[in-house]
């Protein structure tokens, strides 16, 4: 369950900033007879290398690792440690003076990793943005008529190039590489890391899976519904998909659309090899979705999630779920709610800021209507305390499991509102997306 989750998000906080770099400080202090400040010096620089490479393996998106702890978790550690990295590097060129291509390398990567994490930070991780009206304002400003997410992306990659830097800084220390355990281990970390990255550039070609729209049509409140056929998909991998999941799609046949970007899916059917997705057109990509064309090509990465197995991993199976979904957040738990609403007993509760964007009210009405365990609400604007009191009774309130989704600043404000209604954290579990 919940804590569960806890635990192995801290395993791999551990990993990445303790356990991983470990072997390469340890060859430092045994292999150098520098002075003990020269020594700190580089091994604080040799973490930052580190960091450096564990954040371009998570880029990857392993699978494994996302149905442990979550996408959106690994990200936070990919965006933590990048900041991490930065700070160290100049650390140690405070530390560690140089001269020549050896100073010259550092600096080139140290200077583009700064550039590179302040757009980020802004562009692409949302941290500011969700908290910051006037700034998230002024960056889709931007997005719209300068940087496009696909720019966005090739920016961002400059970090590979920051890396090759560092990675050709240390090769040019030959007092370091002459140490034989380190020069073996960061040969080793580099080539793992970049072999995990090359395979991931060309997966494509193996790992994504083909399909093709055969439906497309708008559903109010600025969605489009897109039904997706799979043209060549393996059925093992037609079984990894879970309900509450999301995928990563890209149209490699048109422009402007051909960067993977993620979309939860309202229902799946194994039988029909089929994936049904409800998309706001709110970016520059998605804004695009409504005008494709029926049989256009489309490439699935995917699926990634981890909200179907908080309800699997629950200890007490007859213990209610309540749903909270605000906006666009409820495609995923719709297709939550199919799956489990013969076997759970469940309250929904979806929340909008205008009557014409509940799309799938009549769905969930007639579902409600059909299953007695389901158990669906609706509010215009967000909740507070006494709207959620006047909906639920305190008993299920206090005695339920709780699934959020919608935007950053629905998930936070509705988690701060339900501990006040003294609900505990380990029972609200949520996937925070900025990607």
């Amino acid at each position: 369950m919940l804590k569960n989750h806890k635990y192995l998000l801290g395993l791999f906080w551990g990993a990445a900033i303790f356990i991983i770099p470990l072997p390469l400080i340890q060859a430092l202090a045994t292999g150098m007879n520098e002075s003990s400040a020269s020594i700190l010096g580089i091994q604080i620089g040799t973490i930052a290398y580190v960091w450096m490479l564990f954040v371009i393996f998570v880029s990857t998106k392993p699978k494994w690792l996302d149905r442990i702890i979550g996408l959106p978790s690994m990200y936070f550690v990919h965006g933590l440690l990048g900041i991490g990295a930065i700070v160290l590097a100049y650390v140690h060129t405070l530390m560690n003076l140089s001269s020549g291509l050896i100073k010259l390398t550092g600096d080139y990567a140290l200077w583009i990793l700064i550039g590179t994490a302040a757009y980020s930070i802004l562009f692409l991780s949302g941290w500011i943005t969700d908290r910051v009206h006037w700034v998230k304002l002024i960056v889709r400003f931007l997005e719209l008529h300068i940087f496009k997410h696909e720019t966005s992306v090739w920016i961002h990659r400059l970090n590979l190039i920051a890396t090759i830097f560092v990675f050709i800084h240390v090769l040019l220390i030959s007092y370091i590489m002459q140490i034989n355990s380190f020069a073996i281990i960061f040969y080793l970390y580099s080539f793992i890391t970049f072999l995990s990255y090359s395979c991931f550039l060309v997966s494509k070609y193996w790992r994504f899976s083909k399909a093709n729209v055969i439906e497309i049509r708008n559903i109010g409140g600025n969605m489009t519904q897109m039904i997706l056929e799979f043209s060549k998909i393996k059925i093992s991998h037609l079984k990894q998909y879970q309900p509450g999941d999301y995928v990563f799609i890209s149209f490699p046949n048109l422009e402007k659309m051909k960067e993977m970007h993620p979309f939860s899916f309202v229902d799946f059917d194994f039988k029909n090899r089929r994936i049904v997705l409800a998309i706001r057109g709110d970016g520059d990509f998605s804004r695009q979705v409504s005008k494709i064309e029926i049989g256009e090509k489309v490439l699935i990465d995917g699926p990634y999630g981890t909200l179907n197995k908080q309800i699997i991993e629950q200890t007490n199976a007859k213990q209610p779920l309540i749903m909270l979904a605000g906006g666009t957040g409820v495609v995923p738990l719709i297709s939550l709610v199919l799956e489990y609403s013969k076997k759970r007993e469940i309250y929904f509760i979806w929340t909008v800021s205008r009557e014409d964007q509940l799309v799938y009210r009549e769905m969930l009405l007639q579902l409600s209507k059909n299953q007695k365990n389901f158990h669906y609400f609706e509010s215009i604007h967000r909740l507070n305390s006494e709207k959620l009191l006047n909906i639920l009774k305190t008993p299920i309130l206090e005695n339920s499991y709780y699934l959020l989704s919608g935007s950053n600043i629905m998930m936070l404000g509705y988690k701060t509102l339900l501990r006040k209604c003294g609900i505990h954290s380990k029972n609200v579990y949520y996937e925070k997306f900025s990607f």
